[in-house]
């Protein structure tokens, strides 16, 4: 009796585990592997300045990411949130103004077990 409440407890362990992992791995995949396209049409191609260059149209940038990922993520958790941070490459200080050349986007998403899990990427415009 008592080999088999170990090994049922085995069993749902393995499987709490398994889940988790599965979740994890997911949500890397599509938070490390997000579609460079998703970035590249939220970029302004018209009216180019010389001073400043291609930027990021932040509320393209905001719409494409936020579909993707509403999308996405419910497949692995229903608790998320995605957060964006503009900066300025140069010093990476707060960009406050229209000219935003870099983002940094933020998920953060709970999982069994109380797990948090939080990946920031880093994107930025650069010139070759």
């Amino acid at each position: 009796m008592i080999n088999m409440i170990i090994s049922f407890m085995m069993a749902v362990l393995s499987f709490n585990f398994f889940m988790m992992s599965y979740q994890v791995n997911g949500l890397n995949r599509l938070v490390m592997n997000a579609p460079i396209s998703l970035f590249e049409t939220a970029i302004e191609l018209m009216d180019i300045s010389e001073e400043n260059g291609p930027i990021f149209n932040k509320e393209i940038l905001e719409r494409n990411l936020t579909s993707y990922f509403d999308f996405s993520l419910p497949h692995y958790t229903e608790e998320y949130e995605v957060g964006f941070y503009y900066y300025n490459p140069s010093d990476h200080s707060v960009c406050i103004d229209e000219n935003a050349k870099a983002v940094e986007v933020t998920v953060n998403a709970s999982f069994i077990f109380m797990y948090q899990y939080q990946k920031t990427m880093f994107y930025e415009i650069r010139s070759n």
